[in-house]
């Protein structure tokens, strides 16, 4: 008799084992709102799901724990990023596939306080010219990039080769690629660049190939009437002047003093800088 009770015991285990498991499995999946027709009605923090705050090093992130004990992170509000560690630049948002998209009615009030889309399409059609189509821009329009100054005022090339900072060249040690957007900094190095670079242009913009049409170059002045040459107007900007271009550049260089050849090459050297800055700055 004593020798039966041990497997009748085991008999009613396996006869009540799957009932048991299957009751605890559906209140478990109740709690969490998972199985058909749960009212989830659980208290938050009591098996199922529950809610908790994670902390990285970028700051405090919102999460869900699940019964594994795994934090599933939400997407991240505000500007958090991975580290704040200044030995390592590289930083980005928590959640990988958040596409930081504006909300559109955001967009659409941005929108409206910038303007019709003329103005709008002014502001964002283009962006600065990278550092090395400005380099290529100045040495197929005359100018000398190996040319330095022993005394002097530095050369163009001198202040392109030396500018790269300030034009936000990319910087690949920290991971960081060349800026698309003007800074005070830039802007002010490009505007130097061209004054710079405006003597040699008017000196050589005739014998450029990227300036000469049918093999034929023309000068940027007119040698009799020292008149602004529509071709190389037109070749400095990377476009046809109108004839508004043509009658600001030809103002400008009558604001020279009459007889004085040195305040003539001097609006000139203006005039070529005021059109190359105009065109090559999207502004």
């Amino acid at each position: 008799m004593a020798t039966d009770t041990p497997s009748k015991l085991r008999s009613l285990v396996k006869w009540a084992l799957p009932g048991i498991v299957f009751t605890l499995s559906y209140g478990f999946a109740a709690c969490s709102e998972s199985a058909p027709g749960g009212t989830g009605d659980c208290v938050p923090g009591n098996g199922g799901a529950a809610t908790g705050t994670a902390t990285g090093g970028g700051g405090a992130t919102t999460g869900t724990s699940s019964s594994s004990g795994a934090v599933v992170e939400q997407p991240p509000s505000g500007n958090n990023t991975t580290s704040q560690d200044q030995e390592n630049t590289f930083d980005h948002f928590n959640d990988p596939g958040s596409s930081g998209s504006k909300d559109p009615f955001e967009i659409l009030e941005q929108r409206a306080e910038e303007g019709p889309p003329e103005v709008r399409t002014r502001l964002h059609s283009c962006t600065k010219v990278s550092y090395a189509s400005l380099g290529q821009l100045l040495a197929s329009r005359g100018v000398n990039l190996a040319a330095t100054s022993s005394s002097g005022p530095k050369t163009a090339g001198e202040l392109y080769k030396n500018g790269g900072d300030a034009l936000g060249v990319a910087k690949f040690d920290a991971r960081e690629g060349e800026t698309y957007f003007h800074t005070t900094a830039s802007a002010t190095k490009l505007f130097d660049i061209f004054v710079q670079a405006a003597p040699e242009i008017i000196a050589n913009i005739q014998n450029q190939d990227a300036c000469k049409y049918n093999g034929v170059g023309k000068p940027m002045f007119d040698a009799t009437t020292g008149k602004c040459v529509y071709e190389s107007v037109s070749c400095i900007m990377g476009r046809p002047a109108t004839a508004d271009d043509m009658t600001i550049c030809n103002l400008l260089v009558e604001q020279a003093a009459p007889g004085d050849q040195a305040d003539l090459t001097n609006k000139r050297k203006i005039a070529v800088a005021v059109f190359l800055s105009a065109a090559h700055t999207c502004e």
